[in-house]
């Protein structure tokens, strides 16, 4: 299961999967994702989609049972649902702080707790959260602190669980993506083309990554390739987390 996954790193996530002959249910509070399911599914990759508030634990727990019930089993959760309000720490009032706080950190932990209840009763399973590179740095020139804090929250978050679960056989990881070639960023560029010029002078490597370099590590993590990792946060960031400005 992928949430946040109509579109973005999501929905690509959800290919990269299904290209590797998994069964992948999207979900998205966005209609879209029915449309992108579709898509996939003509491509050949078994996916059908789901409508989900993942900000509504009930809804989350009723989605666990379900998804579970119809397939038997979910052997894997990325949690990629997120949101970013560009506001300065003065201009957030409780409202949007919690906005952010309650998909970006708050939806990530009851929806891997719920999708781990089951995990961990079988002895197996695999759980990759979405932090960023604002999880560990302050990146520049935009300011959002609600998004830094959340996206470190999902990072420790990872560390925790990934602990806590080890011995019942259910591993949690992160992914930290760096700026990645997406429709938001895209369009981030057109209307401030100062802004892209920032980010890709930070990036060691001077470009976007694609989205595909992400869903590839998140692949990584959710595979027995990775067995021997859990409580890690992978940053796949060209180099930009340890060396901005090279």
């Amino acid at each position: 299961m992928v949430t946040g996954a109509a579109r973005g790193i999501g929905e690509t996530v959800a290919r990269f999967l299904g290209r590797q002959g998994a069964t992948v249910v999207l979900t998205d509070l966005n209609p879209q994702v029915e449309e992108t399911a579709r898509g996939l599914a003509a491509d050949g990759i078994a996916a059908e989609a789901k409508i989900l508030d993942v900000t509504d634990n009930a809804a989350v727990m009723r989605a666990a049972q379900e998804i579970g019930n119809k397939h038997g089993h979910v052997d894997a959760l990325v949690a990629n649902a997120g949101i970013s309000l560009e506001l300065t720490a003065i201009e957030h009032d409780v409202e949007s702080w919690r906005r952010v706080m309650a998909l970006n950190l708050d939806a990530v932990f009851f929806t891997a707790q719920a999708f781990a209840r089951p995990m961990l009763a079988r002895g197996s399973g695999s759980i990759v959260m979405i932090s960023s590179i604002s999880g560990v740095g302050i990146s520049r020139p935009e300011r959002h602190v609600s998004y830094d804090v959340s996206k470190a929250g999902v990072a420790h978050m990872a560390r925790s669980l990934g602990v806590e679960w080890a011995k019942q056989g259910v591993r949690v990881n992160a992914v930290g993506p760096g700026y990645t070639d997406t429709q938001m960023l895209a369009e981030v560029g057109r209307a401030k083309p100062e802004v892209l010029q920032a980010w890709l002078s930070d990036i060691p490597t001077g470009r976007l990554l694609r989205r595909e370099e992400i869903a590839s590590a998140v692949a990584f993590l959710l595979s027995d390739a990775a067995s021997g990792m859990t409580g890690h946060l992978m940053m796949v960031d060209h180099g930009y987390s340890v060396g901005k400005g090279v």
